[in-house]
C-alpha cells in the first residue's frame, strides 16, 4: 500500500516539475519572427517625425552584412527551445545546454550590435538635434540603441539561465529525496515480508 502511495507521489512531483509545450514553442516563434523582422524589415524599427518621414534606427546595408551571426543567433535559440521540448522538465542537463546556448547567443548579439556603424547616421543626427539642453542626457541614451539591446538581451539571458539552473537543481534534489523515500519503503516492506515468513515457519 505504501509503495503505491510512493509511486503516486513520484508521478505527481514529476508532473509538477514539467512545463507546457507553450513555453518552448513561443520561444521558437519569437526567435524566427525577431530574426526575420530585423534582417528583412529593419525599417519598421524607426523613429517617426511628427511632420516628416520615417528614420530607420539601424543601417540596413550593415545589417545585410551580418546575416551569419543573425542566423546563428536564431539557430541557437531554436536549438535550446527544441531541447526544452525533448526534456519536458527542468533537469541539470537542460540547465547546462541552456547556459551554453545562451552564452553563444549572447556572443552573436555582441558581434551584431557592438559596432556603432549598425546605427543609422541619420537617426543619430536627429536624436542629437531633437534632444538638447536638459534633455541631452536622454538623447545620449537613445543615440545608442544597440547598447540598449545588448543590455536587455544580457538581462533576459541571465534570468533565463539562472531560472533553469535553480529549477534543475531543485528537480534533482526532489528526485533524490523521492528515490530515497521509495527505497526505504521497499526495504521496509521486504523486512516485514521476511519477518512474516519467519513467524510462519516457526509456527509450523
Amino acid at each position: 500500500m505504501s509503495s503505491n502511495n510512493s509511486n503516486t507521489s513520484n508521478t505527481t512531483n514529476g508532473k509538477r516539475l514539467k512545463f507546457s509545450y507553450f513555453e518552448p514553442v513561443a520561444g521558437i516563434i519569437f526567435a524566427v519572427v525577431a530574426s526575420v523582422i530585423f534582417y528583412f524589415f529593419s525599417r519598421i524599427i524607426a523613429v517617426v517625425f511628427v511632420s516628416g518621414p520615417l528614420i530607420p534606427t539601424f543601417d540596413e546595408a550593415v545589417i545585410k552584412t551580418l546575416w551569419l551571426p543573425i542566423l546563428l543567433w536564431a539557430v541557437l535559440r531554436i536549438a535550446v527551445e527544441i531541447v526544452y521540448l525533448v526534456e519536458r522538465r527542468y533537469t541539470i542537463r537542460l540547465a547546462i545546454i541552456t547556459v551554453i546556448g545562451n552564452l553563444l547567443a549572447f556572443v552573436c548579439t555582441l558581434i551584431i550590435f557592438i559596432p556603432i556603424r549598425i546605427v543609422n547616421v541619420e537617426y543619430i543626427n536627429w536624436i542629437y538635434t531633437y534632444f538638447t539642453g536638459s534633455a541631452a542626457w536622454f538623447g545620449n541614451i537613445l543615440a545608442n540603441p544597440h547598447i540598449i539591446i545588448i543590455i536587455i538581451m544580457l538581462i533576459g539571458l541571465l534570468l533565463d539561465s539562472v531560472t533553469v539552473i535553480r529549477k534543475g537543481i531543485k528537480t534533482k534534489a526532489k528526485k533524490e529525496e523521492d528515490d530515497g523515500i521509495y527505497t526505504k519503503e521497499i526495504n521496509g516492506e521486504a523486512g516485514e515480508l521476511i519477518t512474516d515468513t519467519d513467524e510462519a515457519e516457526t509456527e509450523q
